[in-house]
């Protein structure tokens, strides 16, 4: 009998706890990794996979297909939620049969780390040099050789800054604020007393800032409401800020949080910047 097995499960079958239960089967009992969530975005899911060895689930991963995810003017399908121990074969045997699903929906690409948009988890960190912070994805860094070893290549990438000088009265910028003032701008926190009020105006503002983005698909709103939602726990109104122009409509608009990871001093990470 082989010592692994490639098993397809969904949610709310019974069989999905094994999908559920890699990231205990591949990380130390203490990793940051087992701290975070990362949901399936069942809008665009097509099926799940899980690698067995030995009956114990040791490799997993979403295929998804959105159908309005285009690379190179060609629609794009997706692996997403990868999880795998630290074997080649196990890493091969699971992201071959994600490739050979993809190609039987006659896709031109495929493109991972990938929840089926850019609106959910995508991205593999490069390095750990740096202390992770809150709502970025923690993984194991073999997972880049196994994507790699696999046939994938890097189409982009990001990089994130670490600022601790925090200038905010340097002359420029007062000039900024005043030109902006004088037009009727004026800038203020959310007001999470009327939290999805706040959202509905915000949707298509930011949806429309980020139409331009690499990669983007457009999110339905209950999804994008959803989403904030969720985050609803470690919003602090001073760091939310909205612009509006004299009629109060969104033009500008700064999600940002503390990064409740770091215990030693107060960090803040600005996720979203929109603007008009």
């Amino acid at each position: 009998m082989p010592d692994r097995v490639l098993l397809k499960v969904q949610p709310n079958e019974p069989a999905f706890q094994l999908f559920e239960a890699v990231p205990i089967n591949v990380y130390p009992a203490d990793s940051l990794r087992l701290q975070q969530t990362d949901g399936i975005n069942k809008a665009f899911l097509v099926e799940c996979w899980v690698v067995l060895r030995n009956e114990i689930p040791v490799a997993r991963l979403a295929i998804y297909n959105n159908p309005q995810l285009v690379y190179n003017k060609q629609q794009a399908g997706c692996i997403g939620n990868y999880e795998c121990e630290n074997d080649a074969e196990t890493a091969c045997i699971i992201l071959q049969k994600a490739f050979e699903q993809l190609k039987a929906l006659k896709l031109s690409f495929v493109i991972g780390p990938m929840n089926g948009s850019t609106w959910d988890n995508y991205r593999f960190s490069t390095h750990h040099n740096t202390a992770p912070f809150l709502l970025e994805p923690h993984h194991h860094l073999y997972y880049n050789d196994q994507f790699r070893d696999n046939g994938f290549e890097v189409i982009s990438n990001y990089t994130s800054s670490f600022d601790t000088a925090l200038p905010h009265n340097l002359p420029e910028l007062l000039e900024r604020e005043h030109h902006f003032t004088a037009l009727g701008v004026t800038i203020r926190s959310i007001n999470l007393e009327q939290f999805e009020h706040e959202l509905e105006r915000l949707y298509p503002f930011v949806t429309g800032a980020f139409q331009t983005n690499f990669l983007y698909t457009p999110i339905e709103w209950e999804s994008f409401r959803d989403k904030y939602k969720e985050a609803l726990k470690i919003i602090d109104p001073n760091f939310v800020l909205i612009a509006e122009n004299d009629e109060q409509e969104p033009i500008g608009f700064v999600f940002a949080y503390q990064n409740l990871y770091c215990k030693t001093e107060k960090q803040l990470v600005i996720k979203t910047i929109a603007r008009s």
